[in-house]
């Protein structure tokens, strides 16, 4: 077959690669120049995971551990502590290096590159997608993986019968900004990693870690997310950490980080979504690496084990993601979409009566349940309309996950549509200004 992967992202750098190796024709097309991939900055995934695709082990000295890590509540009275073992320590890995083992994974299995070629947006024929228009002419083939990214000109521009969501509502998204400063002496606090839910007030958090050689600070916000706002609250940061410098040593760009569920339908004849093109990302994090690597892997290995790309072959893609990984990323959606909805003094109540505890925020909220609120009923009827904020979010993502993981077993127009519309019904939207 001759595959087309319409962007560099990880997931399609990985479906790419296992297509390519099986004797596929993989090409990928990419707007950006080879040595411009990769945000300059640091994040977490499973590295057995990336080992285990490609074959090697990570070299040591692009990678280190991260330290315990602090939420603190708006009005900085409460923190809830998270303090990790030798097992559980997280790993984070510099993003520059970890795109380049997958471009070289890529190219060692034979897939062929066209950098600095911009997508417009998807070919269609009827209600297939045959391929994709660019800067450099059409491209026409048997199969288009989108991993073009959250603002994906090729799903964006997909025919509405499709049914493919093609727009993230207000709050699906953080608008982040994220710097590296040069850190004064030798200070170390106690808790290293500290992160602000409705910081300062305002809708999203930030974060601010302090590393042996600097300090990272990132703010991230569900509405775009201006200059003079961001060096207002690094100067806050500035303030009650006084050994943070000036000096930009990584990082300073801005990046918009999909913060909700992944598509319910991400597949079309001819077509299939993945990676943050799909919006495979944990809703209360943002933290999409280990998502978008398993996608890839999963559609390399559904296409090679039926022997083509027909939408019965994609749309098993489609379920068995929901049931894998889907259904349970997209439970916390509900606590993250309730807890933006609250004003800061609701987020205060929750951290002050330990309504929210570490058990609860372990794992970016997948941890949190019904029963595990209910325990805390008493403490949470001080104030009832906060915690049954809480509780109505939490019993949605239940719902939601419940519904992705219900997907028809075979593709069949009108029952994905109808799931879909099920799945629909469970969204807990953020309408709070």
């Amino acid at each position: 077959m001759k595959i087309t992967v319409a962007g560099a992202g990880h997931a399609g750098l990985v479906a790419a690669a296992l297509l390519s190796e099986k004797g596929h024709d993989v090409t990928v097309y990419e707007k950006k120049q080879k040595n411009e991939l990769g945000h300059d900055w640091e994040d977490r995934f499973t590295f057995s995971l990336l080992s285990e695709i490609t074959g090697k082990e990570i070299p040591e000295d692009i990678w280190r551990y991260r330290g315990d890590c602090a939420f603190v509540s708006p009005a900085y009275k409460t923190k809830v502590i998270i303090n990790y073992t030798d097992e559980n320590r997280q790993k984070i890995m510099w993003r520059k290096p970890l795109i380049n083992l997958l471009l070289d994974f890529a190219e060692e299995k034979g897939v062929k590159f066209s950098f600095g070629t911009e997508i417009t947006g998807p070919l269609t024929e009827g209600n297939r997608v045959i391929g994709i228009a660019t800067n450099a002419g059409e491209i026409k083939g048997d199969l288009v993986i989108d991993a073009a990214g959250v603002f994906s000109p090729v799903r964006s521009n997909l025919p509405s019968s499709f049914g493919i969501e093609k727009t993230p509502d207000r709050g699906d998204l953080f608008y982040a900004k994220r710097a590296y400063y040069n850190k004064i002496g030798d200070t170390m606090p106690e808790i290293p990693f500290e992160v602000f839910l409705c910081h300062n007030r305002e809708q999203g958090l930030s974060w601010c870690c302090t590393n042996a050689d600097s300090v990272d600070i990132l703010i991230g916000r569900i509405d775009p997310l201006t200059d003079e706002l961001y060096d207002k609250h690094v100067e806050k940061f500035r303030k009650d950490h006084d050994y943070i410098g000036t000096e930009i040593l990584h990082g300073g760009q801005k990046g918009i980080i999909p913060v909700r569920r992944p598509l319910a339908l991400m597949v079309a004849d001819g077509y299939a979504a993945a990676g943050d093109s799909a919006f495979m990302t944990t809703p209360m994090n943002g933290m999409g690496i280990d998502l978008s690597l398993n996608a890839g892997k999963l559609l390399a290995e559904t296409i090679i084990k039926a022997g083509n790309a027909d939408i019965g072959t994609l749309w098993s893609y489609n379920r068995e993601f929901h049931k894998k990984y889907g259904g349970f990323t997209s439970k916390n959606e509900g606590l993250k979409n309730s807890l933006l909805q609250l004003p800061g003094e609701g987020v205060d109540f929750l951290f002050d009566n330990e309504v929210i505890q570490s058990s609860d925020l372990a794992g970016a909220g997948t941890k949190t349940s019904i029963p595990s609120l209910l325990a805390k009923f008493v403490k949470g009827m001080r104030n009832p309309p906060y915690f049954f904020a809480i509780l109505g979010g939490i019993m949605k993502g239940s719902k939601m996950k419940k519904a992705l993981e219900s997907a028809p077993a075979v593709y069949d127009k009108d029952a994905v549509d109808k799931w879909q519309n099920a799945v629909n019904s469970t969204l807990l939207k953020v309408t709070r200004k």
